[in-house]
């Protein structure tokens, strides 16, 4: 009796480790924010994926203009086409310069 399961939990346990097409798609954009990256001269790190898909841009306070310029006429290009919305958060962090 215990040999008819054995073969019906090998297969549910090979069935169960198959990656998913969202997380295929997941590893590609993640692959390619790695080759802006390096393309553009950022901190790895700055480009990141979030849990919807979208790709987050958090530079360091010293990182150069030009190279988040870069990264984001990368970001422009079809394959990142669907999974860029712009807006800006944590302006708050930078102190205000003063009027004169």
């Amino acid at each position: 009796m215990i040999v008819r399961f054995v073969p019906i939990l090998f297969v549910l346990a090979l069935t169960g480790c198959a990656a998913s097409p969202a997380d295929a798609q997941a590893e590609k954009l993640k692959a390619g924010l790695a080759r802006v990256e390096m393309q553009c001269g950022v901190k790895p790190g700055t480009l990141k994926l979030d849990s919807d898909n979208l790709v987050a841009v958090m530079p360091a306070p010293d990182a150069k203009y030009e190279t988040i310029e870069c990264a984001f006429k990368e970001l422009q290009k079809p394959e990142f086409a669907d999974h860029i919305k712009l807006g800006f958060v944590g302006n708050e962090m930078h102190p205000r310069e003063e009027q004169k």
